[in-house]
């Protein structure tokens, strides 16, 4: 037996055995003494790492079509085929107290995680998966306590996804049945990942105040997730205080910051004189670790990185961007049927959570309602056996962009200033878009044109 167990691994192997109709099932081996407390804990990771892999990790194959209930049939060639097979396994790994709430582990929904059904097993199609695949290298286990009742120990655990190496403290107690794990490994290492996360979060927000004072363009792209030559054009800037005066909130890969700037002279990037601003680190998705992904003044905050969201006018022009992307226009006249088609049904599913399908009256209602368009014939190829729907498209990725709060003009509109940058502290390549709207009766807006 291979002394790293890894998840990814595991799942690539079953995956491929399953697509070839060849999963062996996993034998459980009688359970014997162990000579070393060392084995003992070795044997107990293994059948931690199966329980991780089935419970977070949908590891265990399914055998046959979804049910209305929307479960799925558990194929016996998983070697887990029903409740007391499963069961068994987490007797033999964990205290009953752990065991029972394993056993009512429920899914996304709230229901059973598996059922049990005419001695067939069902697993449930929404269930609750771990954010982080890991792996354990059973050779690092370091027995840290030992008594007649408690083993404390180490294992180090490698973050697949950053290839950091974290010391994970484990317990084994000694029950009634034998030694067996206080807790599952996968959410013990989530808590440890999470622990290094917030750390880890607020070390970039350090790293990027201190390289705005020592002026160093390279260190502050590190921090912003960019190039090194980025911001090279921010050499010679006279940054004399920039300091954490403030947490504002910080947990798992998250942060927001009040700091405190001086500025003497930075080439217009910045505001001369001294000033408060938000500082927000967040991991995102294709980043290794969090980056800097807001640095603008405090009194002046964009609204979607606000934590008051009650802007109508902001919440349709962001619909309307992760919809339709960036576009012009003078008129909604000049917008193609299956775009005026996509944003009413954008709208539509956002004033009427859980709806799937609508008729061809209803996304006319919307093309006037919201687009100001009268008499509008939706386009045929939204349409499905239900009515008219959005089916698999994905929103646009705009993660630089800053939406404005909203303001009127004097004449009645409603206007919205958006802008889309190239990096994540805003300075580079913008494309701006000014969003006009008119107010309708009932509290609603319309859209009028985006130039």
């Amino acid at each position: 037996m291979k002394r790293t167990i890894g998840l990814i691994w595991l799942f690539a192997v079953l995956l491929v055995l399953v697509a070839c109709g060849t999963l062996a099932p996993v034998q459980e081996q009688p359970e014997t003494p162990a000579d070393a407390p060392e084995e003992i804990l070795q044997e107990l990771l293994t059948r931690d790492y199966i329980v991780g892999y089935l419970w977070y990790c949908d590891g265990l194959p399914d055998g046959g079509e979804l049910t209305e209930d929307e479960y799925l049939p558990v194929s016996p060639e998983g070697g887990y085929p029903t409740l007391e097979s499963l069961q068994t396994l987490l007797e033999r790994t964990y205290p009953d107290e752990l065991v029972r709430t394993l056993m009512d582990a429920q899914d996304m929904q709230g229901r059973p995680r598996f059922v049990e059904r005419e001695g067939i097993l069902y697993k449930s199609s929404r269930p609750v998966f771990s954010r982080y695949y890991w792996d354990y290298d059973a050779d690092s286990v370091v027995i840290e306590n030992e008594s007649s009742t408690e083993m404390v120990f180490t294992v180090e655990m490698l973050n697949l996804h950053t290839g950091e190496r974290v010391p994970l403290s484990r317990t084994a107690v000694n029950t009634a049945a034998g030694w067996r794990l206080s807790e599952v490994g996968i959410t013990a290492a989530e808590q440890g990942l999470e622990e290094q996360s917030s750390e880890e979060t607020r070390a970039v927000a350090e790293r990027f105040t201190a390289a705005l004072v020592a002026n160093d363009p390279q260190t502050i792209a590190a921090c912003a997730g960019e190039a090194p030559e980025t911001y090279q054009n921010w050499k010679g800037m006279t940054i004399t205080e920039a300091s954490i005066t403030d947490t504002l909130e910080e947990y798992d890969g998250y942060g927001r910051y009040r700091v405190h700037m001086a500025t003497q002279n930075a080439f217009g990037v910045f505001a001369v004189g001294e000033e408060d601003y938000l500082l927000i680190v967040q991991q995102e998705q294709g980043q290794e670790t969090p980056v800097v992904c807001y640095y603008e003044p405090e009194e002046k905050i964009a609204y979607n990185y606000s934590q008051e969201r009650k802007d109508a006018a902001c919440e349709m022009t962001m619909l309307f961007l992760q919809s339709q992307g960036g576009v012009r226009f003078n008129s909604t006249f000049w917008m193609d049927r299956a775009a005026v088609t996509d944003f009413a049904l954008t709208m539509l599913y956002a004033e009427n959570e859980g709806a799937m399908a609508f008729s061809a009256e209803e996304v006319a209602a919307a093309a006037q309602k919201y687009l100001g368009l009268i008499g509008f014939v939706p386009d045929e190829s939204y349409r499905g056996e239900e009515g008219y729907l959005l089916a698999g498209r994905a929103a646009y990725s705009l993660p630089h962009l800053l939406v404005w709060p909203s303001y009127g003009d004097g004449s009645g509109r409603i206007l919205v200033k958006a802008e889309i940058y190239s990096d994540h502290l805003n300075v580079q390549n913008c494309q701006g878009y000014l969003f006009a709207y008119y107010p309708n009766g009932d509290g609603t807006l319309r859209l009028a044109s985006i130039t």
